[in-house]
């Protein structure tokens, strides 16, 4: 058969020093991480007339050990001419990818207001630069009661999902700038919770939804790309912002959920001076809102991250990014400040 094969795979480490002050939480501490990333990689791109697809295995594990290998992605995509359909686990059309920040594992200031959903099961049509999915969704045994604090109490019960997770986008690139809209809703339902009010049982209906944009600008030899993104229950649908998990709904104790509404956004600004050097300095920060007023739960968690890095290529193919910056956890729900983290070191690649 007349299939054309493309492979690729690199290997990625990390070698940062970290110092960390827990404030409320914990003591000051001062670590070493000398890893290998977890999306080092090998794959392959393959196409055959109208069919093409993607296979991609994630190379994890640096104890010398380690038989960890998973599947990062594997799709195929028919294109029958007014569109094409794509069938797999790929990157979901809530997801963009603008900043380049290297600490933990290419963090990318993912959870500090930039849009990322992973990469899920999904059924997608394409339409230029238009993409409907059908996505496996996230759901919860159990939502943690929020009624009146950290009571250990939960809404535990059997899932039932009824649809999947839906997510779209729409964007279109020129050749000096690109942009991105996006938008997802999700919502399951947990049956037979005990209601701590009158002992009844009930279904707890959990919905998530989310808007973002994104967009990136070159000017020259510079650049300037921002995204924002608005949800409410994100942790539930895994649309992931926060990087301290307050970004889930709540259980009200009796039939109904106390709703957390997440809002965040990121800039970063580059400069390529050759082909050789490139610098980028990059911030996110993102709020998460209980809208439950009455609970033990109800301040505003706010958390950012700001950092500075240097991509330097040794060679084709061969490049290194020292990095400094910083990620402040800031407070729970319970109004305890959570620290912050201070690194520096480097992201080989």
């Amino acid at each position: 058969m007349a299939v054309d094969w493309n492979f690729y795979g690199n290997a990625r480490m990390q070698t940062f020093w970290t110092s960390e002050n827990l404030e409320d939480t914990g003591p000051k501490s001062t670590d070493l991480r000398w890893d290998l990333q977890g999306n080092s990689r090998i794959g392959a791109n393959v196409k055959a007339d109208h069919i093409k697809g993607q296979v991609e295995l994630g190379l994890k594990g640096s104890d010398g050990g380690d038989i960890d290998v998973g599947t990062r992605r594997i799709y195929g995509v028919w294109n029958f001419g007014a569109g094409t359909l794509k069938v797999g686990k790929d990157y979901s059309p809530m997801t963009a990818f603008v900043s380049n920040q290297a600490f933990d594992t290419d963090l990318g200031l993912l959870e500090f207001g930039a849009p990322y959903a992973g990469r899920p099961g999904q059924v997608a049509l394409g339409f230029g630069g238009f993409e409907l999915a059908l996505v496996t969704p996230k759901d919860s045994v159990g939502l943690e009661d929020t009624s009146t604090g950290s009571t250990g109490q939960s809404a535990d019960g059997t899932p039932k999902r009824i649809i999947p997770k839906i997510e779209a986008s729409w964007g279109m690139a020129f050749d000096a700038w690109n942009f991105k809209l996006m938008g997802g809703y999700q919502y399951y339902s947990i049956k037979d919770v005990t209601s701590l009010d009158n002992g009844q049982e009930n279904d707890v209906k959990v919905t998530s939804y989310t808007i973002a944009g994104s967009g990136m600008f070159n000017f020259g030899p510079a650049y300037v790309g921002a995204q924002a993104q608005f949800a409410q229950n994100a942790g539930n649908a895994n649309w992931l912002m926060s990087y301290n998990g307050w970004d889930e709904a709540g259980w009200d104790g009796d039939d109904k959920t106390n709703d957390v509404d997440s809002y965040g956004g990121i800039l970063v600004v580059g400069m390529k001076m050759s082909d050789m050097l490139s610098f980028e300095l990059g911030g996110g920060y993102m709020v998460n809102d209980p809208k439950d007023a009455d609970s033990g739960f109800d301040e505003k968690t706010k958390s950012y991250s700001v950092y500075l890095n240097s991509t330097v290529a040794l060679a084709p193919g061969v490049f290194l990014i020292p990095e400094v910056g910083m990620l402040s956890f800031g407070n729970n729900p319970e109004d305890e400040d959570q620290g912050s983290q201070f690194y520096l070191g480097a992201k080989w690649q």
